[in-house]
């Protein structure tokens, strides 16, 4: 397990490469990495703290713009200091996992404080020489979070990282008391350490990767990343999927709303490598990149259903070996229309295999309920399109026939379980509890 102190995920930016090494030690399970319930509430707190000193600032500036209007603003509003905790706790969630700080932690650290023992201590008043306060309770909750995770876990390595060394020191020499009677008996299982670098070093050496090894793994990851981006914003006449910005074969950009047919017609392809990092994590290779493809395919693209084009950035974490494990997205940017569609390979139409996949997504009513006009839509846009127009033809004339002989099933057997009641001389006060019993 890897315990992070506040100063290490303070100093990180969440799109980092650390982060994204992070991201990826937890993925392959390498190694667990968390943070102390007090660390994670610390930093959310700083957070807030400066959130509410930056709408402040903004409300006297707003009041002085006030004065200097001849007519009345619209309200700034007050800060929003817990949605910003939400959101940070969220976000730092997806790096690392919480982990419990227990009550007798709690008790300790308020004690520790009030008499100044280690890892508390005490500091001058900023505004009184002569007055000392007492400081470090929130240092003494974390440290002994990290002792008694390793504790409560015999069978696992700590590597406690902390750049904190005026209070937790470096971890080279002797701990001053009591933090020396808190690691008695650990021995090796418990690392301290003062860099995120020196735990990279132990359990994640970097490997070697050349552009094309890399390349050469792309196309075999196509189906995952299609999948992936069904799930986040490109969702084929699911309901109301997401809009993306997309650049039309007329050449036009735009706002499109899902792909049609995204396992036949839709082709996905990769476009080029970035920032790529490689490293052994346990038994495998992996390799980190920022990989761009390209989507090109129908959509609802202005009302219409049109031949669009989008690019999607993707921050992946990918085996190096084909045989390896599955890649993950770590993160991933929303989509991007292209200046102009150079080297994109446009399609010739919507196959009749793509009006059958249509059919199939409207095969149940309540997604048929879900999708609203998106049938007229459809049926709209196609005559501008190379199709087979008696495939659609009778595609709408099968989807009428279908509703009509649904409506019909449900009518008969509406009347056959009337005629069932009427039979069996329930009176009229028995009928509802024989309807319960069906």
């Amino acid at each position: 397990m890897i315990i992070l102190d506040t100063c290490v995920i303070r100093g990180m930016r969440l799109d980092s490469s650390d982060a994204d090494l992070l991201r990826a030690i937890r993925e392959t399970e390498t190694e667990r990495v968390g943070v102390p319930w007090m660390v994670m509430e610390e930093r959310v707190a700083q957070r807030a703290v400066e959130h509410v000193k930056a709408h402040k600032a903004a409300a006297e500036a707003y009041e002085r713009l006030q004065r200097e209007t001849p007519w009345t603003l619209r309200a700034l509003g007050d800060d929003d200091a817990e949605e910003v905790r939400k959101h940070w706790r969220s976000q730092l969630s997806r790096l690392v996992e919480v982990l419990p700080t227990s009550e007798t932690a709690l008790r300790e650290a308020v004690y520790r404080e009030a008499n100044a023992l280690a890892p508390a201590t005490t500091k001058k008043h900023p505004d009184n020489p002569k007055k000392v306060l007492k400081i470090g309770a929130r240092d003494v909750a974390i440290w002994l979070s990290a002792v008694e995770y390793a504790r409560e876990n015999p069978e696992e390595t700590v590597y406690f990282v902390s750049s904190n060394h005026r209070d937790f020191t470096t971890g080279r020499g002797p701990y001053p008391h009591p933090m020396d009677r808190d690691v008695e008996g650990l021995g090796d299982r418990f690392v301290h350490l003062t860099r995120l670098a020196d735990v990279v070093e132990r359990i994640a050496p970097s490997v070697e990767v050349a552009d094309e090894q890399i390349h050469k793994l792309l196309p075999d990851y196509v189906d995952f990343i299609r999948d992936a981006a069904m799930q986040d914003w490109g969702r084929a006449l699911a309901g109301a999927p997401p809009r993306f910005p997309a650049l039309s074969q007329a050449g036009v950009t735009g706002q499109a709303r899902g792909w049609l047919d995204p396992r036949g017609s839709l082709r996905v392809e990769p476009l080029d490598v970035t920032s790529a990092q490689a490293y052994r994590l346990g038994d495998e290779e992996w390799c980190i990149a920022v990989v761009r493809w390209r989507f090109v395919g129908a959509s609802f693209f202005d009302g219409a259903l049109t031949r669009v084009c989008c690019t999607w950035s993707t921050r992946l974490l990918m085996p190096l070996a084909r045989s390896g494990s599955n890649p993950r997205i770590l993160s991933a940017e929303r989509p991007q229309a292209p200046v102009d569609d150079q080297g994109v390979e446009w399609p010739a139409g919507v196959s009749a295999e793509s009006v059958r996949r249509f059919r199939n997504l409207m095969s149940t009513a309540d997604l048929a309920t879900r999708l609203g006009s998106a049938l007229g839509a459809f049926a709209q846009a196609l005559p501008s399109m190379t199709y087979d127009r008696e495939a659609v033809a009778r595609f709408l004339e099968e989807e009428r026939l279908e509703r009509i002989a649904m409506d019909a099933a449900a009518s008969a057997a509406q009347e056959a379980a009337d005629e069932e009641r009427a039979a069996e001389g329930y009176e009229e006060e028995d009928l509802w509890l024989g309807l319960d019993e069906r």
